[in-house]
């Protein structure tokens, strides 16, 4: 099913870091291919955009991970104003003193 607005896709779930060794072996690939210059070096705006897409879709992922785990439940519709006692609402008194007559 596309998605309902153009560019409005869904977000990919964070990248996994993995396991020790998968990780060393990431880094050592990267440093050995950085030191042949085959890696194309990126601008610095585009890794600025490419940083805050990631950002993003982690905020957004965690989120609804949150929401997920342990839901709101908002009121939807017309409802009363919750009511308060007047006689348990703070007052400014004299001095910028807060008092509860």
């Amino acid at each position: 099913m596309p998605a309902p607005l153009p560019g409005a896709g869904y977000l990919r779930p964070p990248v996994r870091s993995g396991t020790k060794e998968e990780v060393l072996a990431r880094v050592k690939s990267h440093l050995e291919a950085s030191w042949r210059g085959e890696t194309p070096l990126k601008s610095k705006t585009e890794r600025h955009a490419e940083q805050g897409e990631m950002h993003w879709a982690r905020i957004v992922w965690e989120d609804n991970l949150k929401a997920a785990a342990r839901p709101s439940y908002e009121i939807c519709g017309p409802h009363l104003p919750p009511q308060n006692d007047e006689r348990l609402r703070d007052y400014r008194g004299r001095f910028g003193r807060n008092r509860n007559d």
